[in-house]
């Protein structure tokens, strides 16, 4: 195969917006698509290669996973290994099994799967996972162990552009299709990704066959998919849900550049500038090192990784790229270097001693034993505490669970009277709000969407959610039923303010700030435009004044101090790496961020007149100032009041619970 020095200087720009992305740089929002482009380069590659053994008759399944091994095992192997002794030492039990799981998967090549039932690629705990990035090489492998069985399958070689052609279109409609419905299984499946590498596949077989003639031709294509890349490098975000349709920019637009990119074409030749080649050639070990250098400098530090440590982590990523490129990766790669039978004999010593190694901290749970008691103690809060039924009562924003299942009802024994209606905070304190209940004889029914504020008329991207329907149908729902009272309870000041939580001293949320459906009616700004806050202030109280029209009493739920922190992260940080200041203090936050924060969300729930059937609760009084002047507190007597960095556990659920129920016991509602 002839080589192209322009799909090396690809391959870099595939990888660096991915290593950018990963450390949080907002020009690089989109830089995830970096994966997509390596799938159609792989794709392109790898069918030229065996279309033309396979044409020739010379090709063997043994010399083709000879190759793959080559490639794939050397370096993953030992970054794999050199990530162990920094799991040992860094990550409490709860992350050191989930890094063993990791470790057992990538080398059978099913961490796609594994990342899959642990949660989404965007969700905030999976910074902390040194081997998160290995999902793509999982799904290539996967790939690659039918794709050659339907090249050489004779009774289609007549018809193998159509057949490939069909799978391609089926694989496309199913990512668009499962984008919303199954967006974690849609991000890190096979069957969502194939489209893909066969886009690559596809242009492998009729490039060929097509005679590039026309030098402006090949100068507007090249342009034009280097723009496309550009363009989803810049403006796509998390939010976009991919793949989907809207990955066919990035996906075409690499296409393009493979089809018409050549050392006569502008972009042909900046690709083909020796620097970037450079990087291309050991892009591999750059895509390996980066996520594992990354996490593990997530895990150690309390706080947020300022961008001037990220800055040092990347040049290191290039450094440790270019060696273990340089004395790993090419010794290997080279025929003469080590025979089939080394390759796979090393190949299956390995797998087997990382297979082995992963299950030790599977089976010991994460091998609590060599951390301090303290470490896990607060490690274990991630999952401790947390709503008994998960997310079983959570509408998925697409499939509405109205009327509400028989698990959503609480202390079924007594009469169902109260409802609790909101977000992911409002499901976050059920538990305990349910047993307060329950001591007065009350039953509880929970309504609750993720991400989606109980409210009437909430303009929300239509490719997240189905919010507005949602609440259209809970409302008929409580104004046709029996329920006498309604608690509403969301996380006001973050749908309002349109971005996610800084505490101003270092915990900063992690997610983008367009996630989750944020409101993008009349395409306002959200810096405290004034149209746009009165327009989400009308929406914000038109549930609370529809539901007392309609006789109801109502809980107003003010907004519960967000942490910024991950809180149980933080405290296993402090045990496990003894930092002596923050053990002998309160872990809290400032008082002035939390009124600043809130400032808007109380503005325009304040408008809401007195009214008798009205009950309004601040969970501020609970959490501010009441143990530690000017701050709210994370922690009660060094147990964790928070899940995550904004959701309350039971004991924190408890606190707010207790407001609540004393609050309808004042008001006579019992």
């Amino acid at each position: 195969m002839k080589y192209r020095s322009e799909i090396d200087g690809l391959r870099a720009i595939a990888v660096i917006p991915v290593i950018l992305f990963h450390a949080g740089f907002s020009l690089f929002k989109g830089g995830f698509v970096g994966v997509d482009i390596f799938f159609v380069i792989s794709g392109y590659l790898i069918t030229t290669i065996i279309y033309k053994e396979i044409n020739a008759g010379t090709f063997s399944f043994l010399y083709f996973y000879e190759r793959r091994i080559r490639r794939i095992f050397p370096a993953l192997f030992f970054i794999s290994f050199v990530c162990i002794p920094f799991a040992w030492f860094w990550l409490a039990a709860i992350e050191y099994k989930r890094f063993s799981e990791s470790l057992a998967t990538i080398n059978i090549f099913s961490s796609n799967i594994l990342f899959w039932s642990q949660g989404g690629y965007f969700s905030p705990n999976t910074a902390l996972k040194p081997l998160l990035h290995t999902w793509s090489l999982a799904v290539e492998e996967q790939f690659y162990i039918f794709f050659p069985l339907l090249l050489l399958w004779k009774r289609i070689r007549k018809h193998q552009l159509v057949v490939l052609s069909l799978v391609f279109l089926l694989s496309l409609i199913w990512s668009e299709y499962s984008s919303t419905l199954y967006p974690k299984a849609n991000f890190y499946l096979l069957v969502s990704r194939a489209w893909e590498l066969l886009a690559g596949a596809i242009l492998a077989i009729v490039l060929p066959r097509v005679k590039m003639k026309r030098p402006v031709l090949s100068q507007i294509g090249a342009l034009l998919g280097f723009g496309m890349i550009i363009y989803s490098i810049a403006f796509f975000s998390e939010s976009d849900l991919m793949p989907n349709m809207l990955t066919l920019i990035p996906v075409i637009g690499t296409v393009l550049i493979i089809a018409f990119a050549d050392k006569r074409t502008l972009i042909g030749r900046m690709l083909g500038f020796k620097p970037i080649v450079s990087i291309g050639l050991m892009s591999y070990s750059a895509y390996l090192w980066h996520q594992p250098l990354f996490a593990f400098a997530r895990v150690r530090l309390v706080g947020a990784v300022s961008s001037d440590i990220y800055i040092g982590l990347i040049v290191c990523t290039l450094v440790l790229a270019y060696l273990t490129w340089r004395f790993i990766e090419a010794p290997f790669r080279k025929k003469g270097g080590f025979t089939r039978r080394q390759v796979f004999v090393t190949a299956i010593l390995g797998a087997v001693f990382f297979i082995g190694f992963g299950l030790t901290g599977i089976i010991t749970k994460g091998l609590p034993s060599r951390l301090s008691g303290d470490a896990d103690y607060y490690a274990s809060f991630a999952n401790k505490y947390r709503p008994v039924k998960g997310e079983i009562c959570y509408s998925n924003r697409n499939h509405l669970l109205l009327p509400p299942q028989e698990e959503c009802i609480y202390n079924s024994e007594f009469n169902l009277t109260v409802a609790l209606w909101g977000d992911s905070h409002a499901g976050a304190i059920i538990d305990p709000l349910a047993k307060g209940m329950a001591s007065q004889q009350q039953g509880i029914i929970e309504i609750v969407s993720i991400g989606c504020p109980p409210v009437i008329g909430f303009k929300e991207s239509a490719k997240v959610t189905k919010c507005n329907q949602f609440n259209v149908e809970s409302l008929k729902y409580l104004k046709g039923s029996s329920i006498q009272t309604v608690i509403l309870l969301a996380r006001w000041a973050f749908y309002i303010e349109g971005k996610r939580f800084n505490n101003g001293e270092g915990g900063v949320e992690a997610g983008a700030d367009d996630g989750y459906g944020l409101p993008i009616s009349k395409n306002k700004s959200f810096i405290h435009d004034k149209e746009y806050l009165s327009e989400m202030g009308r929406i914000y109280r038109s549930a609370v004044e529809a539901l007392l029209d309609a006789g109801k009493q109502v809980v107003l739920v003010y907004p519960i101090p967000e942490a910024g922190w991950n809180v149980p992260d933080f405290f296993t940080k402090i045990y496990l790496h003894n930092y002596e200041p923050l053990k002998s203090s309160i872990v809290s936050t400032s008082y002035d961020v939390f009124q600043s924060r809130t400032k808007n969300a109380y503005t325009q729930l304040d408008k809401l007149p007195v009214h008798p059937n009205l009950l309004k609760i601040y969970p501020e009084r609970v959490f501010c100032n009441s143990t530690v002047s000017g701050r709210c507190i994370l922690e009660d007597n060094k147990k964790p009041l928070y899940y995550d960095d904004d959701h309350l556990n039971y004991l924190g659920g408890e606190l707010v619970s207790r407001q609540i129920i004393n609050g309808m016991k004042a008001k006579g509602w019992f």
